[in-house]
């Protein structure tokens, strides 16, 4: 991995920072506005989209950045869709966030992957695994998720991103300063 391959750290700390913020803001959502939890995850789900169509067209490799905008793509207009439609009910809801937890699982290992030469990488890679554990969490369930706990499950997945790109941002800096490309550090 060369320094030309790294991660922007300024820009994945604040997206980090701003997925924190979001996902804790769903997560006190449940408790507190229940009613506007679906809102909430469309508009997270907007946020996230952009922000990986972003990350897509300023990430350098043309695979990736095909995945990034893609992957983005679908999940804003997921966004945008929940949001219109409020009341399509949770089962809809809750297949529609199996497939988000699937795709942005997978997402977040390649990341990791990517990644692994950089210190926080195994944490975004764990972040990974937990969206998949929340596949299997919602597929049991399903369909008798209620807002509160798509909110939960949806909440802890983005808080977990934004912690780990916060700490991809901190390996980043450090690797950069350093100029240790060639060790794997787990």
């Amino acid at each position: 991995m060369s320094a030309k391959s790294l991660p922007g750290s300024g820009t994945l700390m604040l997206v980090g920072i701003v997925l924190v913020l979001f996902g804790a803001l769903l997560l006190v959502s449940p408790v507190a506005f229940i009613g506007a939890v679906v809102r909430l995850v469309a508009l997270v789900f907007v946020v996230v989209g952009l922000t990986l169509i972003f990350q897509g067209l300023w990430g350098g490799k043309t695979a990736h950045t095909f995945g990034s905008i893609l992957l983005g793509s679908v999940i804003a207009g997921l966004g945008v869709l929940i949001g219109l439609r409020p009341q399509a009910g949770s089962a809809f809801l809750t297949t529609v966030l199996i497939l988000f937890f699937l795709a942005h699982g997978v997402y977040k290992f390649s990341s990791a992957i990517r990644y692994r030469n950089i210190k926080g990488s195994a944490w975004l890679f764990l972040s990974g695994l937990i969206s998949l554990v929340f596949v299997y969490l919602l597929w049991k369930q399903w369909p008798l998720s209620g807002a509160w706990a798509i909110g939960v499950l949806v909440g802890l997945d983005i808080l977990l991103t934004g912690f780990s790109m916060i700490l991809l941002a901190v390996g980043a800096r450090k690797a950069r300063s350093t100029g240790d490309f060639d060790t794997i550090k787990l």
